[in-house]
Parts: C-alpha cells; sequence; structure tokens
C-alpha cells in the first residue's frame, strides 16, 4: 500500500514528503495526524535543526483536503455531525497553527498547484520557495465554504483588496504576484530544487537567516505575469466595497467599456454558493483585527455550521463528485442571505470551539 506521507531525516533535517501524486497530494486526515505528530518530535529533537515539506509527482504540492473522501465517510457515518466531520478540521486547524509557531526553520517548496489545504501546510511556514509550476488558490467558494486553514488571516493582509478578490473568486495567483503581495518569500527554478536540498542538508545547522541565505543563493527573478499589477486598480474598486451586492453592481457600471478580467470576475462571483460569499466576506474583515489563533477559532465555528447547516458537501457533489457543476445552494440568491443567517455561522461552539494545546 502507497505510503501517504514518507517521513525521513537526512543530516539533521526533517523531511515531509506527501506522496498521493494520483490525488494531486490531497490531504486525509491520516495525513494530518501524522505530520502533526512527527513535528512535534522533531521539534523537541534537539538534532534536528530544520523541516522541509514537499510534494511528489509533476503536478502539485498539494491540491487542498480530500473533501470527497472526508465527504464520504462523513455520510456514511449519518451525516454531520459526526466524530470526522469534528476530528478532520479541528486537528487540521491545530496543525496549520502549530506550522506558524514552530521553533525551527519550515521550509516548503510548492512546486506545483499550491490551494485550500496545501495553503495551510506551507505558507504559515517560515519559508515558503514558488516555482514557475507554482498555482496557487483559495477555491472554496465553489464548493460551499470558505477560505480556511488560517487563509482568511494570509488573505486580511494582503493589501488594496487583494484578499477579497483571491478569496470571494478563488482566482490564482503564480509566482511573480506571490512574491509581490508576500504568499511566498522566494522564487526557484524547479530544476533547481533538488540542488537547493543538498545544499540546505550540507548546511542542516544552519540558523534560519543562514538558510534564508542559502535559498536566496539558488532564487531568481520569476516571469512577470502579472494579473494583480493589470488589474489593481479595478480590484481595489469592486472589493473596496462592504456588500456582494455592492461589488456586482460596481462591476456592471466598470463594464460599461467592457473588460475581459471584470467579465470573468462577475461570472466567477455569480456561480459562487452566496452563503460562502457573505461568510467569507465577514471573515476576511474580521480577521484583519485578529491574530491567527483568534482567526482558526473563528473558522472552527465556520467550519462546523458548513457542514451541518450550509452548502459544503452539495458544492462537494455537484463540483468534484457528480461534476454537473450545477449545485443546488440553499439559499440559491444572494438577497435570501440575511445577517441572521450569515451571523450563525460565526456563533460560539462553547465546549466544542477549537482549543490550543499548552
Amino acid at each position: 500500500m502507497l505510503q501517504e506521507v514518507i517521513f525521513e531525516t537526512n543530516n539533521n533535517v526533517g523531511m515531509i514528503t506527501l506522496n498521493r501524486p494520483d490525488r494531486l497530494n490531497a490531504l486525509t486526515y491520516e495525513m494530518v495526524k501524522s505530520i502533526s505528530q512527527h513535528l512535534n518530535e522533531w521539534e523537541k529533537d534537539s538534532d534536528i535543526k530544520a523541516v522541509i515539506i514537499e510534494g511528489a509527482g509533476e503536478k502539485a504540492f498539494c491540491a487542498g483536503g480530500d473533501v470527497v473522501n472526508l465527504r464520504n465517510q462523513v455520510l456514511a457515518e449519518g451525516g454531520a455531525p459526526s466524530e470526522l466531520s469534528r476530528n478532520f478540521f479541528y486537528d487540521e486547524y491545530l496543525l496549520n497553527y502549530k506550522i506558524n509557531k514552530y521553533k525551527k526553520p519550515f521550509i516548503a517548496i510548492i512546486d506545483g498547484v499550491t490551494m485550500g489545504g496545501g495553503v495551510g501546510v506551507s505558507m504559515h511556514g517560515s519559508h515558503i520557495i514558488s516555482t514557475e509550476k507554482t498555482i496557487f488558490a483559495m477555491p472554496e467558494t465553489a464548493i460551499g465554504l470558505f477560505p480556511d486553514v488560517g487563509g482568511g488571516w494570509l488573505l486580511s493582509r494582503l493589501p488594496n483588496y487583494i484578499g477579497l478578490w483571491l478569496g470571494l473568486t478563488g482566482s490564482r495567483l503564480r509566482s511573480y504576484d506571490l512574491l509581490k503581495v508576500g504568499l511566498a518569500n522566494y522564487h526557484v527554478e524547479s530544476k533547481k530544487i533538488d540542488n537547493l536540498k543538498e545544499a540546505i542538508l550540507q548546511n542542516s545547522s544552519a540558523e534560519g537567516k543562514d538558510i534564508s541565505k542559502i535559498i536566496k543563493d539558488f532564487s531568481s527573478q520569476p516571469k512577470n505575469d502579472s494579473v494583480i499589477e493589470t488589474n489593481e486598480k479595478l480590484i481595489s474598486k469592486i472589493f473596496e466595497h462592504d456588500k456582494i451586492e455592492k461589488m456586482l453592481a460596481e462591476i456592471k457600471i466598470l463594464m460599461r467599456d467592457g473588460n475581459e478580467f471584470l467579465a470573468s470576475t462577475e461570472k466567477d462571483l455569480l456561480v459562487k454558493s452566496p452563503t460562502s460569499l457573505k461568510i467569507t466576506l465577514k471573515q476576511i474583515l474580521e480577521a484583519e483585527n485578529m491574530n491567527l489563533g483568534e482567526e482558526l477559532v473563528m473558522e472552527y465555528r465556520m467550519v462546523q455550521k458548513c457542514q451541518s447547516s450550509g452548502d459544503f458537501y452539495e458544492g462537494v457533489r455537484a463540483m468534484l463528485i457528480d461534476k454537473d457543476r450545477n449545485p443546488k445552494w440553499q439559499p440559491n440568491r444572494l438577497d435570501k442571505v440575511d445577517d441572521v443567517w450569515v451571523n450563525h455561522f460565526f456563533e460560539p461552539l462553547n465546549e466544542g470551539d477549537l482549543k490550543f494545546k499548552k
């Protein structure tokens, strides 16, 4: 049986390889638990000086959580709330927080598709390396969810409403734009990754700043294929509004002159779950004034409600299982998603709230 995550130690460096290339290295619950366990052990081990995480195969670092498998298992258990629907996200969010607070250099090589849960196990680390193959997105509103795994916190820190644009539309960025907004620290050509890893292994006792220097020695300027630089003014004009309806109205006004970016942005918003759009907007705006831990507590409340009363399982069915791309959102229009409905996604779970281990 294929080992879903490969753990190795090499010259005082802990190596994590996500090993489901046929599923774009999507995370299962067992993978989350085993990564957490090894990170705990390595953090306590004085011989381990740094950790590297990467994905197997040519296409992806990690395309996200394996939500198809999650949905199937939860429905087999009788539906949410179930032990799995509670525990999967609970332990995944604790892992995201652990990576953010990790006491040793945590080097993520995002050489390929990096979305959803893949963002959570990479972009909270100390050193984030993109390549010409990197494709980033937080596409959760298309499946009735929201940018989780601390993604709302990351997006809330981006300038000029770029985070709202990414979180609401699920738009994709490549290496140039990731460096521009600070979601990645370095760009290294894919063909140089093996040599970079070897250099880190040969200097495994290096401190974080010395590892930074090693990575810089292999770094180069990525191709300027910026979506942001071309459309930054439009992004600001649309996403500065505090309601989705106002954003769509702004697009209508701006589209009088015709623009492909505006047309695609409108299309993206109109096909997403109306509930997901409104809770994502509230999430990212509120995350601006939170630390990561506070934001993850908020996300855990949201994700439990998304499973029990939101559009999540229907979105996964329509987009990833049956692939009819015809989800039956409930409610199915923005004007039916009122503040009472939105606010219930943010209500405390009391004893069920996410708690961080001391």
